[in-house]
């Protein structure tokens, strides 16, 4: 490269300005924009566009991009299978039928509702101890009332000596 970067530069505007001038391709260069302009020329395209090469190119189009999204599809599957085939084989468990258990419903919900109440209500209404040691009682609300109407719920003070 003899002229090297600073070269490229003035190359390539040389090469537009050719190109713009009509000397590259054999059309008689453009005339200046501040000429007159032919009385004959009408300054717009006087034939419609070629329906069939339209038609052409858009079919090319759809197809060469159907081309590469089913191109992409199989690169995509061809990896993945691979990627299955690289990985060990599963186990029998791995690959058992997994049942859920039965749902745990209630056959009667209503009588359960009634003998869960009926309970509640024979704890909070008898006697009995609260733990297994028998350390701790308990008694119904209604007695438990009686004996603290009147009285404080503070601990007694002891006795000053």
């Amino acid at each position: 490269m003899s002229g090297g970067p600073s070269g490229l530069i003035p190359a390539i505007l040389a090469g537009l300005t050719l190109r713009g001038s009509g000397v590259l391709n054999g059309r008689p260069p453009r005339p200046p924009a501040n000429t007159q302009r032919d009385p004959n020329d009408p300054g717009h395209e006087t034939r419609d566009v070629n329906v069939r090469n339209t038609a052409l190119v858009m079919g090319g189009l759809a197809l060469t991009a159907l081309a590469v999204i089913g191109t992409m599809i199989w690169l995509m599957s061809t990896f993945a299978a691979s990627q299955r085939r690289a990985l060990p084989a599963l186990t029998p468990q791995q690959t058992a039928r997994l049942a859920p258990p039965p749902p745990n419903l209630q056959a009667n919900p209503y009588a359960d509702i009634d003998r869960e109440r009926a309970a509640t209500e024979a704890r909070l209404a008898g006697y009995g101890y609260r733990d297994e040691a028998h350390s701790r009682a308990r008694i119904p609300i209604g007695r438990a009332m009686d004996l603290t109407v009147g009285r404080s719920l503070e601990p007694a003070e002891p006795a000053a000596q």
